[in-house]
């Protein structure tokens, strides 16, 4: 099984990115899961013909058998960039790019709600009819004060709570994607 864990920022310094990259090493076991950057993509628009960063993400999307992605939350609500990211998915990309792509969304913040507002919105986003992404119910993971739970200098997850939050859904998003693609 392939997954991909897309850092839902161009940050350069991101927990977001810190979470994809221990998803990626924590279920190696489970799945292949590669990290995925969006920061070199082309900003979207849609009277523009898709260059070659564009091509190769929206190959390695519909390449993936499902995604999981790390958003952190920017003024309520979901990162230019990772929106951006996403427009290049839907019409433009034309159709079944992300059409029952399973999708799962997880996130880290400064504040205590975890993303609560950003990934209300992907859902939303994810959801609609130019995406119609398979976006995996519930387990939600909501990563709040996300300085007290990661190794600033290593990235690595240090909160034992938080990681059996993330063991639930990513046991629950294979089983997911599994099914999804019998």
């Amino acid at each position: 099984m392939k997954l991909l864990a897309i850092v839902g920022t161009n940050a350069p310094f991101s927990y977001n990115r810190f979470l994809a990259q221990f998803i990626a090493k924590h279920y190696s076991d489970k799945a292949d899961i590669e990290v995925k950057e969006i920061d070199q993509l082309t900003p979207f628009c849609r009277t523009e013909m898709a260059d070659d960063s564009i091509k190769a993400w929206i190959e390695d999307i519909k390449s993936a058998d499902g995604i999981v992605i790390t958003i952190p939350e920017y003024d309520h609500t979901v990162p230019a960039a990772l929106k951006s990211s996403l427009e290049w998915l839907g019409s433009h990309a034309g159709p079944n790019v992300m059409k029952m792509k399973p999708v799962a969304v997880l996130g880290a913040s400064f504040g205590g709600q975890g993303s609560s507002r950003a990934q209300e919105d992907i859902r939303e986003i994810l959801l609609s009819p130019d995406m119609s992404a398979n976006v995996l119910p519930g387990n939600e993971v909501l990563i709040g004060q996300a300085p007290a739970k990661f190794n600033k200098e290593t990235g690595e997850l240090t909160d034992n709570a938080t990681i059996k939050q993330i063991d639930g859904l990513m046991d629950a998003f294979i089983k997911f994607v599994e099914q999804a693609n019998k």
